[in-house]
């Protein structure tokens, strides 16, 4: 908002240092490059270094079909087409014939990624070469990122403030957000509220009453267990899913820790079970003890609430 509404209005962010943030999203897709580079215009060497971060290729699962099986999901193109011919179309000929091996060998970052060779590519690679539209994504550490946007933004004109809301104050005409009260009183009035309260849902759930719709007879996961470990070696340009009893855990490697969790459906584990199964698969010490997070898959009905 403060990078593309320019002059005429004004940015205001309220936040708390007490309030704590989830602070576990730490790998992406190659959306963000995009998002960084193409609409924010983040210099990529400067956003690496203030959120030690490091490139991510693809994801690797682990187990999921079966216990022993690997598959590395490579960000990117498969192959090349001819004309109106799709790629996959010769590949799967070729394949069946028994003369082309697994698609994954026709993706750079695939066949890159278990390597651990990484490539930047570039507008000046030569037309029709793999680099020259080379996809990529990051791991980073979210809670340095975060400061990072929000410095960022104050420098573009937003306007910070410290404070819990305790109130949120409705027009009586339309139900409109009108103004946030904080802890000290202050009146914050606006003309657009956009909620960023995470799972309190201060303002469209709490306030507008927008109800939740839960998904969880679909995506029963409904717990984490997060925690931080030291690096074993350099760090892998993927991110590694590993299928696990009751969900999945995650392997993210940053440049000063790598990021560890298990995501897991709580009516079939219980809490100290995840914890004990994740500190017992990290590839390094714990440099802390297990965090645990709750949540409720599903979505708001509405995601515009007036």
């Amino acid at each position: 908002l403060a990078t593309y509404l320019g002059r005429g209005s004004s940015v205001r962010l309220v936040e708390s240092e007490e309030i704590g943030i989830v602070g576990v999203g730490e790998a992406s897709v190659p959306h963000l490059k995009t998002f960084n580079g193409e609409v924010l215009g983040i210099d990529e060497a400067e956003f690496l270094t203030a959120t030690q971060g490091t490139f991510k290729l693809g994801i690797e699962f682990r187990d999921w079909g079966r216990i022993g099986d690997a598959y590395m999901h490579g960000f990117g193109r498969i192959g090349r087409s001819m004309g109106p011919l799709p790629f996959h179309q010769f590949w799967l000929k070729r394949f069946l014939a028994g003369h082309a091996p697994g698609i994954g060998a026709y993706t750079l970052q695939t066949v890159a990624a278990p390597q651990g060779r990484f490539t930047v590519g570039g507008s000046d690679a030569p037309a029709g070469s793999p680099l020259a539209d080379f996809a990529y994504a990051y791991h980073f550490d979210a809670g340095r990122y975060a400061r990072f946007l929000r410095t960022l933004a104050e420098r573009r004109g937003a306007t910070r403030t410290e404070g819990r809301i305790v109130d949120v104050v409705r027009r009586a005409a339309d139900g409109f957000v009108e103004a946030v009260v904080l802890e000290g009183g202050e009146r914050i009035e606006g003309d657009l509220f956009i909620d960023c309260s995470g799972f309190r849902a201060l303002l469209i759930g709490q306030a507008l009453q927008v109800n939740y719709v839960d998904w969880r007879q679909w995506l029963p996961c409904d717990r984490a267990m997060a925690v931080p470990s030291a690096n074993a070696g350099p760090p892998t340009p993927y991110t590694r899913a590993t299928a696990r009893a009751a969900g999945w855990q995650w392997r993210i490697p940053l440049q000063h820790r790598t990021g560890n969790g298990y995501v897991y459906a709580s009516e079939h584990l219980s809490d100290d079970e995840a914890a004990a199964t994740l500190l017992a698969h990290l590839d390094g010490e714990a440099l802390a003890e297990p965090r645990a997070l709750r949540f409720t898959t599903g979505m708001r009905r509405e995601v515009w609430s007036a």
